[in-house]
């Protein structure tokens, strides 16, 4: 007999994303998904074999949804494309509760053949040789994933508001401290982020250059 239409892949994906975002990744599992579609476990069982490919279908759904900028534009530096890829992963990850946890645990590590072709093609054009090439952008993914895990981490830690709150009353050189990392948090994690990012992607760039200098 046929499954009814609620548990089709898309459905058990979507209803396992809501899931995540109620609830976070530890307390994800097949039991809490198939009662939140009500049906039996092993109705899952029908479209992936174990939880293990359940979870890598998600991450695969989040990035379809929200990593839209995973190829270069026609006439794009390389240094513009990296960037805006790196945003966009970033975005992805942080549209869920838990997503760099689950990106990181569950996403391929390798992009698309096709894609990758095209960031690494790219890449060459400008410079790179294809080693460096592929290397640049595994740092860069890698920066990426780490930064919003850390960021996803720290929400439940206590933030550099408080612990600037904390060094309230002490010395001067402690109030000039705290009265930075209240400008730090105020500026928000995305500045953290690009910061980061602008400098990884400054130290690429100088390489580049120097194999380009060796070169002529």
């Amino acid at each position: 007999m046929p499954q009814p239409s609620r548990t089709n892949r898309h459905a058990i994906v979507a209803a396992t994303i809501d899931l995540l975002d109620e609830v976070g990744l530890e307390k994800v599992s097949l039991h809490a998904i198939a009662a939140r579609l009500g049906v039996k476990q092993p109705a899952l069982y029908h479209h992936f074999d174990s939880k293990t490919a359940l979870m890598a279908a998600v991450a695969e759904e989040v990035l379809d949804r929200h990593h839209t900028d995973r190829l270069p534009n026609v006439g794009e530096a390389w240094d513009a494309f990296v960037i805006r890829n790196a945003r966009s992963l970033r975005r992805a990850m942080l549209s869920v509760r838990d997503g760099a946890r689950l990106i990181s645990s569950a996403g391929s590590r390798v992009p698309k053949p096709s894609n990758a072709i095209a960031q690494v093609e790219l890449l060459e054009r400008d410079g790179f040789d294809g080693g460096t090439a592929v290397l640049a952008l595994i740092a860069v993914s890698r920066y990426t994933i780490g930064a919003a895990l850390e960021e996803q981490a720290s929400r439940s830690n206590p933030s550099l508001s408080d612990s600037a709150d904390s060094l309230d009353g002490t010395d001067d050189r402690a109030a000039r401290f705290a009265e930075i990392l209240r400008d730090v948090a105020t500026a928000g994690t995305a500045q953290e982020f690009e910061l980061g990012l602008s400098a990884l992607v400054r130290g690429l760039d100088d390489h580049r250059k120097k194999r380009e200098g060796n070169a002529s």
